[in-house]
């Protein structure tokens, strides 16, 4: 089969490896469509290595189901699926006491194993997920929107409170659109100067936008005491991001970080312990009510898919993604 190839920072090409067949209890897709997240960036990138190389990345995507291994109901061939990544063990501590995401002997798609970006994957069968009422291209945004909603589950945003989303990618924009549900007094988006995703930010719920200057402005002049905002997601995939998230958060404030690139970060900590801040990571979350909000049309994901291309460029795809105006850039990797 064809696969993108992930052999070191900057290199990535087609190749033809062996169609792997899916073991018991495990069932395999043919892809359709992947994504390209900050991950799998930052993979490319060389600030963050994944679990082995080379590597099949992409852990989001989309496709049908054509085989099945050993204790697999044959019923479920022909399929359409989506696919959480963590292959955990089900038997640590972790994984008795519901956090399998943090199973110390995992595996996960795309990062330690091989991934979507190919034209077969293998993934248990309890990690699969239906997608009826889905398209292809919009069910390769439950992962990231399911990160989205662990992020509030962990950090839960205050009733009526002043938001800011630092950062308009992929992430930053479900963000944006899922806080949106939760009525904030104030939705500011936050990015670099003339960023050409103002007006999507706007169209998809954020009542300003500024670039971080003026976002030091409005939590000087828009929020109470001019001490800051109550909730700041830091989604700008920057080292830089934290720390401005520090200095726009109020007192007792709530930072959810949410960026994966890879580098140290240099942080003002005494700020972070006198304004008495909490920093609150978290990373992957539910299938199901990401589903439903993509379904029910609560959360638009067509618009944020600024470029698609075939397999065979995945190189240059994997290039265009770090372009100022792109915001999710995929990879058709099937006919359906």
């Amino acid at each position: 089969m064809k696969a993108a190839l992930l052999k070191g920072p900057g290199t990535i090409e087609v190749s033809d490896v062996p169609i792997p067949n899916p073991p018991p209890g495990w069932v395999r897709i043919k892809v359709i469509r992947a994504g390209i997240c900050g991950t799998d960036k930052a993979f490319f990138r060389g600030t963050y290595r994944p679990g082995k190389l080379p590597i099949v990345p992409g852990h989001e995507f989309a496709g049908i189901i054509d085989s099945v291994g050993e204790n697999v109901d044959e019923g479920i061939i022909g399929a359409r699926v989506t696919s959480e990544i963590n292959v955990s063990c089900g038997m640590c501590w972790f994984c008795m006491n519901g956090m399998r995401t943090h199973c110390p002997y995992r595996k996960v798609l795309g990062i330690t194993i091989d991934g979507g970006m190919a034209e077969y994957v293998i993934t248990p069968v309890k990690n699969i997920h239906i997608i009826d009422g889905l398209t292809y291209q919009q069910a390769c945004f439950v992962e990231p929107l399911a990160a989205v909603l662990e992020m509030i589950k962990l950090a839960p945003p205050p009733p009526n409170g002043r938001v800011a989303i630092l950062g308009l990618g992929t992430i930053g924009l479900l963000a944006l659109q899922v806080l949106r549900l939760h009525a904030p007094r104030l939705l500011v988006a936050v990015a670099r100067s003339e960023s050409p995703k103002f007006k999507l930010a706007k169209s998809l719920g954020a009542d300003l936008t500024a670039n971080p200057e003026e976002a030091l402005e409005i939590a000087r002049t828009g929020t109470p005491e001019g001490a800051g905002f109550d909730y700041v997601v830091e989604a700008t995939g920057s080292p830089e991001g934290l720390n401005l998230a520090l200095r726009i958060v109020r007192p007792r404030g709530v930072i959810a970080g949410k960026s994966t690139h890879g580098e140290e970060v240099p942080l003002d900590y005494t700020s972070l312990v006198v304004k008495e801040v909490s920093l609150v990571g978290s990373r992957c979350g539910p299938f199901p009510p990401a589903i439903r909000l993509i379904r029910e049309g609560l959360v638009r994901v067509d618009p944020l898919v600024t470029s698609t291309y075939e397999l065979r460029d995945v190189r240059d795809a994997f290039e265009a993604s770090f372009g100022r105006e792109e915001i999710k850039v995929q990879v058709k990797i099937s006919k359906d």
